[in-house]
């Protein structure tokens, strides 16, 4: 072989070592682009899920208060029903009086 060849295999050999490691440079780049961009958005999910869970837990406490409110006015109406009809009582005795 000749000296001229054995440097062209050389400098050929060199410049696919130096093209190999600008793609893997590149692919590199990408890969953390790529991580950055997935954190971001699951940070992104992350907050969203937080504010649904606040959401869900301010619907629990207004339901909550709903039923608590609801067995109450129930109870009251139990109350004047039962008053109503102690009134009733009376106004018939009254009158069968009359």
């Amino acid at each position: 072989m000749s000296i001229g060849l054995i440097i062209l295999i050389v400098v050929v050999a060199i410049a696919i070592l130096a093209l190999v490691a600008v793609f893997m440079q590149k692919a590199k780049k990408r890969r953390e682009l790529e991580r950055m961009r997935l954190r971001e958005q699951a940070g992104g999910h992350r907050r969203e899920a937080e504010t649904h869970a606040s959401k869900a837990e301010e619907r629990e406490e207004e339901a909550q208060q709903a039923e608590l409110e609801a067995r109450e006015a129930a109870e009251r109406a139990e109350r004047e029903r039962k008053l109503a009809e102690h009134h009733g009582d009376k106004a018939e005795n009254i009158e069968r009086k009359l």
